[in-house]
């Protein structure tokens, strides 16, 4: 297990190096999840799956293959294999996101998105971790708390993408289990318990569907 200096220096050395992918990124991923929820269609459904794509290959094979080698294996192939299925489903078009009906759901996944595309390092900053020693936008954990809460308003098409949407689901939850706990404990990052908690919901949302 490395220790949190060296955790912290490799986001150091990741950021201050890419830091310009990591805006842009963000930037177009502010303007899909606006174009999805304000204009929805398969067009917009189409460009947020092939940003995700992006996005999750760049930091399975840059972020963990380059810097986070020591979580390579364990964070770096699952956003790899995310990154395929979202790029297959580019070309299914079976996956579809909506925002759900029920209120209270709605507004969580709305909030979780928020939380995801800025406040998750804005409280990361307030807590002690701020650039360049710390996660910053797009990063694996924020975008693993914003693909659970996008992928659960696909939930109703479960019956028909039953195990796409399962192994996706599958795949995040390893790492919202596995980093939402271990960096918060190892590390000292408890912002990575909305990770934990995130992850939770991602399961019962997946339990709940796979039994309809």
């Amino acid at each position: 297990m490395i220790t949190p200096e060296t955790w912290f220096g490799n986001f150091e050395a990741y950021n201050t190096t890419w830091l310009p992918v990591v805006i842009i990124s963000w930037f177009a991923l502010i303007i899909c999840t606006y174009l999805l929820f304000a204009k929805p269609s398969d067009k917009t459904n189409l460009l947020m799956k092939a940003c995700l794509a992006f996005i999750f290959a760049w930091n399975g094979i840059v972020f963990f293959f380059g810097y986070m080698t020591n979580s390579a294996i364990p964070g770096g192939i699952p956003m790899i294999v995310i990154a395929f299925l979202f790029t297959v489903d580019i070309f299914r078009n079976k996956i579809k996101f909506r925002l759900p009906e029920a209120r209270w759901q709605k507004y969580l996944t709305l909030f979780l998105i928020v939380w995801a595309l800025g406040l998750y390092t804005i409280a990361a900053w307030l807590t002690g971790h701020s650039y360049p020693r710390g996660p910053l936008l797009v990063a694996p954990c924020p975008m693993t708390i914003f693909a659970i809460a996008l992928l659960s308003t696909a939930m109703p098409t479960l019956k028909i993408n039953r195990y796409l949407i399962t192994v996706h689901f599958i795949l995040l939850l390893w790492w919202a289990f596995f980093s939402g706990l271990g960096a918060p404990f190892h590390f000292g990052f408890y912002v990575d318990l909305t990770l934990f908690a995130t992850g939770v919901y991602g399961l019962g949302m997946l339990v709940r569907y796979w039994k309809v």
